[in-house]
């Protein structure tokens, strides 16, 4: 059950583009689903992860992260991934990011294997400043089970080589949470909903 949370709302913000070629962009990043603690209080569940992306074409980057609130859980959680521009006119773009999960309970040594494909259309509000975006996520589970989508919408602040991104999610929007183990913020009794923030700075590339 704890790896499936984590994996539920593993915690990364939307790529919205690949990063420039031969740059590299750090990324940290905080969220997940919204879960009732008790009757007064409702938190998001801050599941964080850290890592960078590498420009590693014209249209596409590479990207690796390290899950970090799991391993107070005693699970490790590494992802690798990439994201491509699809398509892109003036002030809008489409890219798509795919990424491979593990994770692994350290004291039983059971490893679970995720995989994630997204869509994400944009368009800069002000350019190079302000864009505005929306999202489509599917996360397959390799072990059994259905496909578990979300929906998100959200913006991202740029400023030179450093981004600042929020988003409101969906999660899981077909999946009944009455009789769920954790008390999630549900729509409906439907899925979750859920936050996530992310701030990256970029070396190299133009600012």
């Amino acid at each position: 059950m704890v790896v499936a949370l984590f994996a539920f709302g593993c915690g990364h913000g939307t790529a919205l583009r690949p990063t420039p070629k031969g740059a590299l962009r750090a990324e940290v990043e905080m969220g997940g689903p919204i879960a009732h603690v008790n009757s007064a209080i409702t938190v998001p569940m801050p599941l964080s992860t850290t890592g960078v992306a590498w420009g590693a074409g014209d249209f596409w980057d590479l990207s690796a992260h390290v899950h970090l609130t799991s391993l107070a859980f005693d699970v490790a959680g590494l992802d690798v991934g990439s994201t491509a521009l699809l398509a892109s006119g003036g002030r809008w773009a489409l890219a798509g990011t795919g990424r491979l999960y593990g994770f692994t309970e350290l004291q039983r040594g059971q490893p679970r294997i995720y995989m994630e494909a997204q869509l994400a259309p944009s368009f800069q509000v002000v350019p190079g400043w302000v864009t505005l975006f929306a999202s489509g996520t599917a996360l397959v589970q390799w072990a059994g089970g259905p496909p578990i989508p979300a929906l998100g919408a959200g913006a991202q602040l740029r400023l030179g080589r450093f981004a600042l991104q929020g988003e409101w999610r969906w999660y899981g929007m077909a999946t009944p949470t009455q009789f769920a183990v954790v008390d999630w913020w549900s729509v409906g009794g439907q899925g979750a909903w859920g936050v996530v923030v992310s701030a990256s700075w970029r070396f190299g590339g133009a600012s």
